[in-house]
């Protein structure tokens, strides 16, 4: 019986993470973004904020989301 390995980006995660400018973010859950060889999102959709730091390697998802922060 064989497995599949599945690339995800992770999105949003409750462990706190601080910007340069001293900020700390943090969110109510983790979220993760399944995506495809080439970094392409492989649903159409994605709901709730993400973070301002994928904004450089993964632009596709950033247009997807409703809310950057």
């Amino acid at each position: 019986m064989g497995s599949e390995v599945i690339r995800a980006v992770i999105v949003r995660t409750r462990k706190e993470l601080k910007r340069d400018n001293g900020m700390i973010i943090r969110y109510d859950d983790n979220v993760a973004v399944v995506i495809d060889q080439e970094g392409n999102p492989k649903g159409t959709r994605i709901f709730g904020a993400i973070a301002r730091e994928l904004r450089q390697i993964f632009s596709k998802i950033v247009s997807l989301a409703p809310e950057v922060l």
